[in-house]
């Protein structure tokens, strides 16, 4: 529940509107949406003034211009409505961009020809982040980014966009190669919003054959330092200036545009601890690292993990990490039977997958996986289901695992079946599920092992 305009708003999702986003999410094979907040200008005051017959009039109008721009091609799914507001998301930034300054153009056209003299202003923002881990959508990073949209919507007077730098960064070059308009960009600063403890920085997109840009209304900038700051920090320039030539013989390390949270030193294990810059902004690490290469890493997912080599010198040293994806291999097959198999079924499948892993010293170690699976299942006489189920697994030529099971009951079992100080490989499978299905299934997943350390 928050408060706008006075007005206390309810932004909480129902089971069904949550499911929709997520749908629409693994649908679009992201983890990360942009969420698009829109308000129309003054409508509480015209609902004062001209009755809640004419301003529902209005806001049928609105939604009759909106909502199929949003929804167009489906780039665009509409979550909610909240009284004269709409929550929606996409899951590019570019699109959401793209479709805000189509919102302003449409608008813009109808207040120049509507014959009722209806000046219908809109403010939209829009922010963006990562809502799902291991492809469950999490409630608390999504209600996060829903709320963070709300706030740079607050800013926003009708006509315009508001968007954090997230939004901007990823949207901007897209949006000028394909020409929606005569659009102009601008960074008005950093404000403190309510409820986020960080400034946050705000940029502008516009049609500037609609309008020019301006900086927000209402909000707190945060400012530079003032003058008597400079005047007190020349005063403790002496002691500043000892204090760092004794620490020009420490290493100090700065992240530039650094975003990955949960990053570990590769064969220590040792988590790195960072300042309390806000994510994507230059970041200071408080662990001391001895000079030399170094290898990071952050986790995606149990199969996948992001590697990025550093390099620390002497004194002070800024580093932007290029991080590459390493993906382990799976297998995954499911069979049922049915009247159209005429009770029954059966699949073999295989896979030849060749991966990178990182040893403790940092050094690259090739590995080259076959797998093979097989699902089998028939009624027998007595009307049972019977299923067996097949498997092998080869690492460097070498079979490391060959397992069978036959079962006519309900099974579940998940089973490691090898692994070693870097990784590992498990079969889980389900046989006849449940007691009235009659299908079955098995995988043979990989995954990573834990940091040694985990400080």
């Amino acid at each position: 529940m928050f408060e706008k305009n006075g007005i206390k708003q309810n932004y909480s999702l129902s089971q069904k509107e949550l499911t929709s986003v997520d749908n629409y999410r693994k649908l679009r094979e992201t983890s990360v949406l942009t969420v698009m907040f829109t308000d129309i200008k003054g409508f509480t005051k015209l609902t004062e003034e001209k009755g809640e017959i004419f301003s529902g009039q209005v806001r049928k109008t609105h939604n009759k211009i909106l909502i199929p721009i949003i929804e167009e091609n489906n780039d665009g799914l509409i979550v909610k409505h909240i009284g004269d507001s709409i929550m929606a998301v996409f899951s590019e930034p570019s699109t959401a961009v793209a479709q805000a300054i189509k919102i302003q153009q449409a608008l813009n056209e109808f207040n120049l020809h509507n014959p009722d003299n209806i000046n219908l202003e809109v403010r939209i923002g829009l922010h963006m982040g990562q809502v799902a881990l291991e492809n469950d959508i999490d409630l608390d990073l999504f209600g996060r980014h829903v709320n963070r949209s709300s706030r740079v919507e607050g800013l926003a007077d009708g006509k315009q966009i508001y968007m954090t730098y997230s939004v901007f960064d990823s949207a901007r070059g897209w949006i000028e190669q394909h020409k929606i308009g005569a659009v102009s960009w601008k960074k008005h600063g950093a404000y403190f919003l309510k409820g986020i403890k960080e400034p946050i920085d705000i940029y502008e997109v516009v049609d500037t054959s609609i309008q020019k840009p301006k900086p927000p209304l209402t909000g707190r900038k945060k400012r530079g330092i003032p003058k008597i700051g400079i005047l007190l920090s020349l005063i403790l320039l002496g002691v500043v200036l000892s204090f760092a030539i004794m620490q020009l013989q420490k290493n100090q390390i700065w992240l530039l545009e650094f975003r990955p949270v949960n990053v570990y030193f590769n064969g220590s294990g040792e988590k790195l601890l960072l300042d309390d810059n806000p994510v994507g902004k230059s970041r200071k690490i408080l662990n001391e690292v001895k000079r030399g290469d170094h290898l990071i890493y952050y986790n995606v997912s149990r199969m996948v993990r992001y590697y990025a080599p550093i390099t620390i010198k002497r004194g002070k040293n800024h580093i932007k990490p290029e991080f590459k994806e390493y993906r382990l291999p799976s297998i995954y097959r499911t069979i049922s039977l049915n009247e159209k198999n005429k009770f029954k079924n059966e699949i073999t499948a295989d896979r030849t997958a060749e991966y990178i892993l990182f040893n403790l010293d940092n050094e690259e170690i090739t590995f080259q996986a076959d797998i093979d699976i097989s699902l089998r299942g028939e009624q027998t006489a007595s009307g049972k289901y019977m299923f067996k189920a097949e498997w092998s697994v080869d690492l460097n030529g070498e079979n490391i695992c060959f397992g069978k099971k036959n079962s006519s009951e309900e099974f579940k079992e998940s089973l490691v079946i090898y692994e070693d100080e870097l990784h590992y490989y498990k079969v889980i499978l389900n046989l006849c599920v449940g007691t009235n299905k009659n299908n079955a299934n098995i995988e043979i997943t990989s995954g990573f092992k834990e940091a040694s350390i985990t400080k």
